[in-house]
């Protein structure tokens, strides 16, 4: 009986000598295939990625693009981004980012020139605003509670630059329909942007304030012309923000006004910034062109920025 034991463990023995020599030999055989295939195909190094230089005007537009860009969709949005390539802005603000995710609005910016995205999805809306850059935009608060569709509170990368996007609610009800408290909603959204950005942040001096605000300023008509409609610019004007066109281009308040563009309809679309950042800009204006008379029912609003 010993004898058979003593047989088992040898046989055993040898078995694992086998397979641990098997072992070795394929080991070394992979070893040798790294090498040699190390050896026949050079290393190629990715190339260092081409560090951004901000510009000295920085170019900004405003879009409420309707519905995602829905009367694009089809044609795989080619026109939109062809239009915003000729355009060429550095931040672009987008309303109505209806069907993107992040995922998704960052394969459409890559074709446009713009790799820095933030989008600012709610589980209970469908109209999104979003940020598209090409330089490097650093996300500092995303607004949800208590308003429509949002705010996105961003920061230009290495500079002092604060961006705000918004939407404000566009019925003329609140929580019921035939309340008339739209206007009251709008006051609210205001109110609460504001205190979560320029007015928690009082020591911060430049910011830009821009989207559809689905409101009107009192200094776009006559001042005999009353609306409630005013209470949301009224209370972003108190607190500090200026209209770009109007710091520009004056307004009807006090009878300067003198636009050497076009605007159809009534404007509710606004680019705001703070004084330090409206002395340094040079443009504003809506743009209203063959592109965005047929894509969207808002025209774009744009500004230029010496940095």
């Amino acid at each position: 009986m010993e004898k058979v034991n003593t047989h088992i463990k040898m046989k055993s023995f040898r078995w694992s000598c086998r397979v641990g020599l098997f072992a070795l030999a394929m080991t070394v055989l992979v070893m040798v295939s790294c090498k040699s295939k190390e050896e026949t195909e050079p290393i190629i190094e990715e190339p260092e990625p081409e560090e951004l230089v901000l510009p000295d005007t920085l170019k900004v537009i405003s879009y409420n693009i309707l519905e995602g860009m829905k009367n694009d969709k089809a044609n795989n949005y080619n026109k939109f981004v062809e239009w915003i390539k000729s355009q060429e802005p550095d931040i672009l603000a987008l309303q109505e980012v209806n069907g993107f995710n992040q995922r998704d609005l960052e394969k459409l910016a890559k074709r446009y020139g713009h790799n820095y995205v933030i989008t600012n999805l709610k589980s209970t809306d469908n109209y999104p605003v979003a940020l598209t850059s090409k330089y490097p935009i650093e996300s500092r608060r995303r607004i949800t509670l208590h308003v429509s569709h949002g705010a996105i509170f961003a920061r230009l990368k290495d500079t002092d630059l604060n961006i705000v996007v918004t939407h404000f609610w566009p019925q003329a009800y609140w929580k019921t329909v035939g309340d008339n408290l739209g206007n009251d909603y709008r006051l609210q959204e205001a109110k609460v942007v504001l205190d979560s950005t320029i007015r928690k942040f009082t020591e911060e001096k430049e910011w830009i304030f821009m989207g559809d605000f689905n409101s009107v300023s009192r200094r776009d008509y006559d001042p005999a012309v009353t609306t409630n409609n005013y209470w949301a610019t009224d209370e972003i004007m108190g607190a500090g923000y200026i209209d770009a066109i109007h710091y520009l281009h004056g307004y009807k308040e006090d009878g300067s006004a003198k636009y050497d563009f076009q605007y159809p309809g009534r404007r509710i679309d606004f680019i705001f910034g703070t004084e330090p950042v409206l002395k340094r800009v040079t443009k504003a204006m809506p743009i209203y062109d063959e592109f965005t008379k047929v894509y969207s029912d808002h025209p774009p609003m744009m500004f230029h920025l010496l940095l």
